[in-house]
């Protein structure tokens, strides 16, 4: 989007791109098999890099835009990356503070007009001359790649704290990639995707900006996270990926729209129906869901108000995609059934293994880390457990290594009780505790916009949101969410005692992964002391 409007770019301008900047990289010294990072929000500039790359024989190095200068140093680092592409004059000053410390680091280049840097604009028109005295440069570096060779380089979510480079070939993408297209085909030319995911992460890296190219459609960007609903209405498009929560926030806000006006309210099914539609643009054929566990409630509501929502599953270390329910298959509950290529099994403790063309070369320079993931036949330990349904849908449990015990022996699978308490309209996050404790805990962020005008509406003062939490009729009353949530579940797996928090988790703070996901150990071991007094008092 450019000057307020969406402006198309036609399939051959993005070829001339691409094959201009690739040029300009092999002539500033980038060599087949050297690895070129990417620092940027989603925007054009960034495919046409990641592309470039590519057309160079170099490998990319997607880096999450909101990182530290601390964490870009260390991928950077780790990758030994000869170059970086930056969006901004904000990612600019994070390499900039740390570029002393970066030896192998030689070449700097900016998609906006940044002091210091070479402009991507320049690069072009450097190409455009290089091409000119060699036209066959561009095809001469791509076709050193092949089906083995390195594409890209990204580091893992690490929602143990233990981030590890995956290293994924031309192989491993162009197979998912394919598999992705022989599931979801489009059903014609005029076909437009969404994508608001980051493409630095391999969800949106190959199931929005590989997929579009596969199938020739288009893909429209979305400003930002705050202009979705905006971007949604101007857009219309016939698909989109997301994660669960974005999901659920539309259906939060479509149904407070209608339960605020009591005409719409009568119209019931109708209304929601009319609503969901009109809050994907009107044109959405499918809506895909990965990155984190679906709650079947929100699966069930979209297809009962018509949009079919489906869920899939996949790891960085998979390319994504391993198993998704598609329009010939889909229970919902379930993360679907393999996707064309792929291989599930359960393991005897549970764990779900899989094999295939997508997994991944392995673990940058950590052949101990790789040889624990893929075993000697090729198959690949993903740390979740689950089960096969029907004889062909796989359901996931929970992550293997999240499971833990209870002083009493039993065994607790903390993300089905955190699904729960999120499905509260109250809650927003929850984490839970208790390994070798006597009863379940938990660390809860209360949904605030919720709560605040609850709290209007029951005369409560307060002048902080730290002052919100510590009232003890918020407490009393999200107590009563709690054990609402906790209803279905066996008395020894619910939540005794909770600590209300301030304030949310968030990506900056290192709590949660780009797509969401908890780092539980990490927010556990910031509140640890806290949560072991909550055990030391008499109640239980």
């Amino acid at each position: 989007k450019r000057e307020g409007t969406y402006q198309p770019v036609s399939w051959q301008t993005v070829r001339r791109d691409v094959e201009t900047l690739a040029a300009a990289l092999t002539a500033r010294g980038v060599q087949p098999g050297d690895r070129v990072a990417i620092l940027s929000e989603n925007r054009y500039e960034w495919v046409v890099a990641d592309l470039a790359i590519l057309h160079a024989g170099a490998a990319s190095v997607t880096l999450h835009f909101p990182l530290t200068p601390e964490q870009v140093e260390e991928q950077l680092r780790d990758s030994e990356s000869c170059a970086i592409f930056v969006s901004t004059a904000q990612q600019a000053q994070k390499v900039d503070a740390i570029r002393d410390r970066l030896p192998a680091l030689k070449h700097y280049f900016s998609f906006d007009a940044v002091s210091g840097w070479t402009p991507i604009a320049q690069l072009q028109h450097e190409g455009e001359q290089r091409l000119r005295d060699k036209p066959t440069l561009v095809r001469e570096t791509a076709e050193l790649n092949h089906w083995d060779s390195l594409a890209t380089l990204i580091y893992t979510s690490g929602t143990t704290g233990d981030s590890k480079g995956v290293m994924l070939s031309h192989g491993n993408l162009l197979a998912n990639m394919y598999a992705c297209t022989q599931v979801f085909p489009p059903p014609g030319r005029d076909y437009v995707m969404f994508n608001f995911l980051p493409l630095s992460h391999i969800y949106a890296h190959t199931c929005d900006h590989l997929v579009a190219i596969a199938l020739g459609v288009q893909m429209a960007f979305a400003e930002s996270f705050d202009t979705l609903a905006q971007n949604l209405q101007e857009v219309r498009p016939h698909a989109i990926n997301g994660v669960p929560r974005f999901y659920e926030k539309v259906r939060e806000r479509v149904m407070q729209v209608i339960d605020s006006k009591p005409f719409l309210r009568l119209l019931g099914s109708y209304a929601r129906k009319k609503g969901m539609r009109r809050a994907f643009g009107g044109r959405l054929i499918w809506a895909i869901s990965g990155g984190a566990a679906l709650d079947p409630q929100v699966a069930e509501f979209y297809w009962e108000n018509g949009i079919q929502l489906f869920q899939g599953y996949g790891l960085t270390e998979t390319s994504p995609v391993l198993t998704g329910n598609n329009p010939k298959h889909n229970k919902i509950g379930t993360v679907g059934v393999p996707f064309p290529g792929v291989e599930i099994k359960i393991a005897d403790d549970g764990e779900i293994l899989a094999r295939g063309p997508n997994i991944m070369k392995g673990y940058w320079r950590k052949p101990e880390a790789t040889a624990q993931a893929i075993d000697p036949d090729g198959w690949f330990h993903t740390g979740d457990v689950g089960e096969i349904v029907d004889d062909q849908y796989l359901r996931i449990t929970d992550r293997k290594k999240d499971i833990f015990v209870l002083a009493g022996g039993k065994n607790i699978a903390p993300v089905a009780l955190e699904n729960a308490l999120i499905r509260n309209p109250y809650i927003e996050q929850a984490v839970i505790y208790g390994d070798k404790k006597k009863f379940v805990a938990a660390l809860i962020v209360p949904d605030f916009v919720q709560l605040e005008e609850w709290a209007q509406q029951q005369g409560i003062q307060y002048d902080s949101r730290e002052a919100l939490v510590q009232n003890p009729q918020v407490y009393a009353f999200i107590e009563q969410q709690v054990e609402d949530a906790m209803r279905p579940f066996a008395p020894y797996e619910r939540v005794k005692r909770f600590i209300l928090l301030p304030q949310a988790f968030t990506f900056e703070a290192g709590d949660v992964t780009i797509t969401l996901k908890m780092r539980r150990a990490r927010i556990i071991e910031r509140y640890r002391e806290q949560l072991d007094a909550l055990y030391d008092e008499e109640r239980v």
